[in-house]
């Protein structure tokens, strides 16, 4: 009994021993990220040219927006550092796929544009409107173009308003471009990752790449895909990503335009954003609207293509 008394005891200090250790590395890795993080705002505010994305830098430098720079730096360098390696010119197109919404608040458009590594950020919804797995497969490989746009209602069942009825008046012969917006207010975008297996989007844009063929030379997807392990990313803002990711070109080799593939529905927790103006900016669809390609998306590369050829 005795001898079970002071194993007890000695096992009562180590759980106390691990516990420390445990809360101790758990600090260390909070301090550390938060180093690192002020290391790349400084940097970031260091070669920003644009006054818009000067004070929206400095401003929001500890804020909660900011939180996950690090780690959606660290995501995306690890796909960049690949990509180096591979045979692509210093010019490329990243797509980035990821789950998405607008909500609750506005920022300039150049704040997605925060350093020169990106020439332009690409937005291919309408405001309020959601898109297809396929929409992600025609953005990453290039296929699609706004002649392929089809809007349909989104809702299986209840809606009072014809597919037809779904797309925006005025819609725009050309996407969404932040490099033209300028200073433009734009919703706050926020994404969220893709959740394979059962995750239909990445699924179905798997598929189509068996079927029609991958991306191209020059051309980069990155799928918002966290391993088990980092499951802290549930919803990071958008412009965060993109700050992100031109902190991580500035330091390779490359200069990109990058192109989000996701949906942009109104998900605002309070007051839904004005309709009026989002279509004074670029587009706005009604509720319950989704955008999906038009077959001839798969088959247009090869028209353009033999029109090269031939004339």
């Amino acid at each position: 009994m005795q001898a079970s008394g002071e194993m007890e005891k000695r096992l009562h200090e180590l759980r106390k021993k691990l516990l420390l250790l445990g809360v101790q590395r758990s600090m260390g890795n909070t301090w550390r990220n938060m180093e690192q993080r002020q290391e790349l705002l400084k940097s970031a505010i260091e070669n920003c040219r644009n006054q818009s994305v000067l004070k929206w830098l400095r401003d929001g430098s500890e804020s909660r927006a900011f939180s996950h720079v690090v780690d959606m730096f660290n995501f995306l360098k690890e796909r960049i550092d690949v990509e180096e390696k591979k045979n692509h010119s210093n010019s490329v197109d990243i797509t980035f796929v990821a789950h998405g919404a607008i909500r609750d608040f506005m920022i300039p458009a150049s704040c997605l544009l925060p350093l020169p590594s990106i020439t332009d950020v690409l937005l291919y919804s309408p405001w309020n409107c959601t898109s297809s797995a396929d929409v992600s497969y025609g953005v990453a490989t290039g296929r699609i173009r706004p002649q392929h746009r089809v809007f349909i209602c989104a809702k299986k069942d209840g809606c009072l308003i014809p597919d037809g009825g779904h797309r925006p008046v005025k819609l725009p012969n050309y996407w969404n471009s932040m490099k033209t917006a300028g200073d433009q207010m734009i919703p706050n975008i926020t994404v969220s990752p893709l959740k394979p297996p059962e995750d239909g989007v990445w699924k179905r844009y798997e598929s189509l790449t068996k079927k029609y063929g991958e991306p191209e030379r020059n051309r980069i997807v990155i799928p918002f895909i966290l391993p088990a392990e980092r499951t802290s990313l549930q919803s990071v803002p958008f412009s965060v990503v993109c700050l992100a990711a031109s902190l991580v070109l500035q330091s390779s080799r490359f200069q990109a335009t990058l192109h989000l593939s996701a949906c942009l529905g109104d998900q605002s927790a309070g007051q839904k954003f004005d309709k009026d103006y989002l279509q004074t900016q670029y587009a706005c669809a009604v509720d319950s609207t989704m955008m999906t390609p038009s077959a001839d998306m798969f088959t247009g590369s090869w028209t353009d293509a033999f029109r090269g050829w031939f004339g």
